[in-house]
């Protein structure tokens, strides 16, 4: 029994397949061309007034069908048609266009007194993206909390741009411990003498096919070595070859 149903439902699914092919191949191109068909034409990338145009001059008439978002096409122009392009119609058959309106665009979230993670979540949720992060020691702010972000509060900008932020390590200290940043990317490098209160120093360069570019080789001052708050450190960097070392 249960093969007999899989048998006819393939039937059934061949046969509406053979009908929507001679719908389309046959009886389509015969009615309309009974009354006079032309092909419909290509207004993609068009802005609307000329895609309008375009249409009118063949006996076709636009109709606005709707907006969309397009990142590839500037407001105005059309992202959509029905029929597609090509297609063979009677005269004075309607031809529904979709509009572009750009870019997505959103609102940047206030971002001040969150922790770092909770600013990237939030950006994220309204498709934004978290760009570079400072940190700083700042006397009357609460640590781990972001106290500056480079586009304001509620700003209208294009989806996927990025924000960046700096961070709150709470009041200054006298004495700071030296981190090791050995083995780890420049960016990261920088972050985490930020974080323990140092700062970056001079950054020389060596040539080397063990390690990925930027990949910190050597530091001024030895990892555990407690200094004063803002001491500069040093840094010796991996490049491919002497042509990449900056000016």
């Amino acid at each position: 029994m249960k093969k007999r149903i899989m048998v006819i439902a393939a039937v059934v699914c061949t046969t509406t397949l053979l009908l929507i092919t001679l719908f389309d191949v046959v009886v389509m191109p015969w009615y309309t061309k009974h009354g006079e068909a032309l092909a419909v034409p290509n207004t993609l990338a068009h802005r609307y007034e000329s895609a309008r145009e375009m249409l009118e001059a063949v006996g076709l008439v636009a109709v606005k069908a709707g907006e969309k978002n397009d990142p590839n096409l500037p407001f105005g122009y059309v992202v959509e048609q029905n029929p597609t392009p090509n297609r063979p119609v009677k005269k004075g058959r309607r031809v529904y266009l979709t509009i572009s309106v750009g870019e997505r665009e959103v609102q940047v979230p206030a971002l001040l007194g969150l922790s770092e993670n909770n600013a990237m979540q939030s950006l994220k949720s309204v498709g934004l993206r978290l760009g570079d992060i400072d940190y700083e020691y700042v006397n009357n702010e609460l640590p781990d909390v972001v106290i500056s972000q480079s586009v304001d509060a509620r700003q209208v900008v294009k989806v996927n741009s990025v924000v960046d932020i700096v961070v709150s390590l709470g009041r200054p200290k006298e004495n700071v411990t030296v981190p090791s940043v050995l083995a780890k990317t420049l960016i990261a490098a920088k972050r985490d003498l930020q974080k323990a209160g140092l700062a970056l120093g001079d950054i020389s360069y060596r040539e080397s096919e063990e390690y990925l570019p930027n990949t910190v080789l050597d530091q001024s001052l030895k990892a555990g070595t407690v200094v004063p708050f803002g001491e500069r450190v040093d840094l010796l960097v991996t490049v491919v070859n002497e042509s990449e070392i900056p000016n």
